[in-house]
């Protein structure tokens, strides 16, 4: 079971409340008791004789109150003044950073030499292209079908496979 708040208790003493609350009190005791409790608390503090304050306490409250609203004027007239200042200081300091000190460049890892002939030890083709090359110092004219024929017929049968083979691997690439 849930008990009435101290809100709803008060408003209760006070003849004020919504009947919810009403129903309640008068079926928990415990809530009643505090409704009481607070009903009596609240007719001795009708009958006390509080004096009134003297007009100094008056007058020393009202200065109080004054100082302490121009020590917050003070107070956020020098947060209105130090939040652009330093906002300032801040974009002078990067533009001067920039403007003097460069960030180090990214330094790119190396990159092996790339070439789009293979290695000289694995290209087979290698020797044709010797062979040819020994041809054309013979004085042979290229245009005469009988130069690279004659040289192509030369070749050996492992010669001829390879030359094929490098042949069609090129053929196949664009």
């Amino acid at each position: 079971m849930t008990h009435l708040s101290d809100e709803s208790v008060i408003e209760l003493s006070t003849g004020e409340g919504n009947a919810s609350d009403l129903a309640h009190a008068a079926a928990c005791a415990a809530c009643a008791r505090r409704v009481e409790v607070c009903r009596d608390a609240l007719a001795l503090l009708q009958r006390a004789d509080v004096p009134e304050p003297s007009p100094l306490y008056w007058e020393a409250l009202r200065s109080g109150v004054r100082q302490r609203i121009a020590d917050d004027k003070r107070r956020v007239l020098a947060w209105t003044l130090l939040l652009p200042l330093a906002a300032a200081a801040a974009l002078v300091f990067f533009v001067l950073w920039s403007g003097v000190v460069k960030p180090p460049a990214a330094i790119a890892p190396a990159l092996p030499a790339w070439s789009p002939l293979p290695v000289a030890e694995e290209d087979d083709g290698l020797r044709v292209l010797e062979g040819l090359a020994l041809t054309a110092a013979a004085d042979t004219d290229w245009d005469e079908p009988e130069g690279l024929s004659a040289y192509v017929a030369d070749l050996t049968d492992e010669d001829s496979r390879t030359l094929a083979e490098t042949l069609r691997g090129q053929g196949g690439e664009s």
